[in-house]
């Protein structure tokens, strides 16, 4: 089996150039995902008391369904973009290890066979 290097270098770096968009949404993000944890704080805290265990209480504080929608709507954009971005280096991948694959195998496999993309790649 072959040694896959990894270059966290090269990892960090490709965050460097991210566009402001990338980091705005990211940013939203964590500002919905930090008032959903003060929110779901806020609601535990109100049974801290197991003699009142029966008793209802009214949670003030946060933005509970707004920090939860936000987070949704969200999430929502970031995993379809990621999502999309999984399946076409996952195809990438797979299409250029098995063009390998049949040039390893087969003497008589077309060497100028496109893995992906027609007259590209």
């Amino acid at each position: 089996m072959q040694v896959t290097e990894f270059d966290l270098w090269g990892h960090v770096n490709l965050l460097m150039h991210l566009k402001w968009y990338v980091w705005f949404g990211a940013a939203l993000f964590s500002w919905g995902w930090i008032h959903q944890r003060r929110c779901h704080a806020i609601l535990g805290s109100l049974r801290d008391n197991d003699e009142k265990v029966d008793d209802y209480a009214i949670p003030h504080g946060d933005w509970s369904y707004t920090a939860d929608s936000w987070l949704l709507v969200d999430f929502l954009i970031l995993q379809i973009w990621l999502l999309f971005g999984f399946v076409v280096a996952n195809l990438v991948f797979a299409a250029a290890e098995t063009q390998r694959w049949y040039i390893r195998k087969f003497d008589n496999y077309p060497r100028n066979r496109y893995a992906v993309i027609p007259f590209v790649y």
